[in-house]
């Protein structure tokens, strides 16, 4: 699932950077402590920006500078304090840095990889995230400003950073893989003057916009990986896609933080997924973690208590051996189908988005993104869907 947070300055990202994103606390299981880290995007191969996140980067990137030279590419906006009207003193807006676009994987999913100790499948989820990032820069729009509409320009700078544990409570630690994406608030454009080139702001409706779909892009990929690695799946309440084989029981179990923020929910008497958010926000833990040994010897004591399903998970994918797609052409064809039946039940105009969407969700774990996407086109120049509008349709 992909989450976006609200714009976060300068000091919020750096100060994230060195609190959560690359804190060792976030990381009971892996092995050396250290978070995987990585660039993404189209601007960080055009800088040269690969592997590892170098923090003097980030930090010149989170205020707007290029990366190497720290020329400044965007206007940046200090924050200061000043009498406003009525004489009440009013605080302005620091620059925004950018975006935590958070990917997380399926609780039967992070058992199998972190419990369950299969390394295949934590790679599984990072590759999910690298393809359904590079979905996400299709939709990269830059501000303009004035009357002028956004300008879609497909590339943006993303540093991403992988967890194993989800936030505390009471201290404890549950395992929980996801990755954050900070996408920073800059793209290029092209703009006809002497080198074609000009750096924005950019303007993040569409990647708001792009969530659900984008969503879809991370589960089906998921999915289809995981198969290749002999799990078996099935649906989840939410559409995602569930390794087989993990009592609900177990699941609720090593899922404290979701509970606390359900009875939260309950306790408000609110409903819905910017409630959930806020929820999230007001139960956070605040209390010290517990050592790296009490929280490991926590996740073996539940384990044992529910019989060690990761253990048995886990082998019995590796004793069936790869599953095998069968005519993933044949089933982007009839997912494409089936989304345009069920889509246009509602609307003769829908965004593409929601196309792919639905058929990704027909097609999950039968067919690939790229047959799903390939299958869309082939059906834009036979003339069966016609584009109206090329506001956020992406590149």
């Amino acid at each position: 699932m992909l989450t976006i947070s609200k714009p976060l300055s300068a000091s919020q990202v750096q100060t994230y950077h060195a609190r959560e994103f690359v804190s060792q606390e976030q990381n009971y299981w892996s092995r050396d402590q250290q978070g995987h880290s990585e660039w993404q995007g189209r601007l960080a191969e055009q800088w040269k920006l690969t592997g590892e996140v170098d923090a003097e980067h980030f930090a010149r990137l989170s205020e707007g500078q290029h990366p190497h030279s720290e020329e400044q590419l965007v206007r940046h906006q200090v924050s200061r304090t000043y009498e406003g009207k009525f004489g009440r003193e009013v605080t302005s807006a620091e620059h925004r840095a950018g975006w935590d676009a958070t990917f997380s994987a399926p609780k039967s999913v992070s058992l199998t990889a972190l419990v369950g100790g299969d390394d295949r499948v934590r790679e599984a989820h990072r590759e999910s995230v690298r393809a359904a990032l590079r979905e996400l820069e299709r939709y990269t729009q830059a501000r303009i400003g004035n009357v002028h509409a956004p300008e879609t320009t497909g590339k943006f700078i993303a540093a991403t950073f992988e967890h194993d544990t989800a936030r505390p409570v009471d201290g404890y630690a549950a395992p929980q893989l996801h990755t954050h994406a900070v996408v920073f608030n800059m793209t290029e454009r092209e703009n006809g003057l002497e080198n074609g080139k000009q750096m924005r702001a950019l303007q993040p409706h569409e990647m708001f916009v792009s969530q659900r779909y984008i969503t879809a892009v991370y589960r089906s990929e998921l999915a289809l990986r995981l198969e290749k690695l002999g799990y078996e799946l099935e649906r989840g309440k939410h559409g995602q896609p569930e390794i087989r084989g993990y009592s609900k029981q177990y699941l609720e179990a090593s899922s404290p933080r979701r509970e606390q923020i359900k009875d939260h929910l309950r306790e408000q008497g609110i409903d819905g997924a910017a409630a959930a958010q806020i929820a999230a926000h007001h139960t956070r833990d605040r209390k010290e973690l517990l050592s790296l040994d009490e929280v490991l010897q926590r996740h073996r004591e539940l384990a044992a208590q529910y019989g060690h399903q990761a253990d048995r998970v886990v082998a019995l994918a590796r004793e069936h051996g790869q599953y095998h797609v069968w005519e993933p052409e044949m089933q982007a064809q009839r997912a494409v189908t089936g989304a345009r039946d069920h889509v246009f039940e509602r609307s003769a105009v829908q965004d593409r988005r929601a196309i792919l969407e639905a058929a990704l969700l027909r097609g999950m774990g039968e067919t690939t993104y790229a047959q799903v996407r390939l299958e869309f086109e082939r059906r834009i120049e036979a003339g069966e869907f016609r584009e109206v509008s090329h506001v956020g349709a992406g590149r």
